[in-house]
């Protein structure tokens, strides 16, 4: 089985991990793990806990085989200096990375975004709270995810594609199931769906 490790801050966004994260279970048999920050529950903004199979200073490249980092408002007040590293780490390691909403603030002072094409919540936010941002020639104003490099950036307002391009990392395989998944979740915003 593979492993996927989620990093859940305190005050994460719910919506930002449902889509992915239970197609990764339900159909192409990874086990999730959940790390926060100090290794104990963390509360989303709706009031849902999860619970934590570690911390995050715990989380190593050898332990996954695709690395989520779920949006919360404490990417950017928290430098977290040991997801920076692991970012890095698992980044050399050719592993898949995803980051939505805040969480992008981690990849970027990972410095994981320099060299690839990226979206987050907007540049602005970008650039006033990941210090040493230095690759706004590489944003893409987009209201999607964007994938380039084995790395998945996305606005908070995206989970539906955010894991539509964790899956296609994930499983490359599987292109006619995640093209079906992919289909279901737009299916909503089509007329008269």
């Amino acid at each position: 089985m593979k492993r996927c490790i989620a990093l859940f801050h305190h005050d994460w966004a719910d919506w930002e991990a449902g889509f992915v994260l239970a197609a990764l279970r339900e159909y192409f048999d990874f086990t999730v793990q959940v790390a926060t920050p100090d290794g104990v529950e963390a509360t989303s903004i709706g009031g849902v806990r999860v619970a934590a199979d570690m911390a995050f200073a715990d989380v190593t490249a050898d332990d996954l085989d695709l690395l989520l980092v779920i949006g919360s408002e404490r990417w950017s007040k928290e430098l977290n200096p040991e997801v920076v590293d692991l970012l890095r780490w698992v980044n050399a390691a050719g592993k898949p990375i995803g980051a939505i909403c805040a969480a992008t603030l981690a990849a970027a002072r990972a410095g994981l975004l320099d060299s690839r094409a990226h979206t987050s919540n907007s540049l602005d936010f970008v650039k006033a709270n990941a210090e040493g941002y230095a690759a706004a020639r590489r944003y893409v104003e987009s209201p999607r995810a964007v994938s380039d490099g084995g790395v998945v950036t996305a606005p908070g307002s995206a989970p539906a594609s955010f894991a539509v391009a964790m899956l296609r990392l994930a499983a490359p395989e599987q292109a006619a199931l995640i093209d079906g998944y992919e289909q279901m979740l737009a299916a909503e915003h089509r007329p008269g769906g």
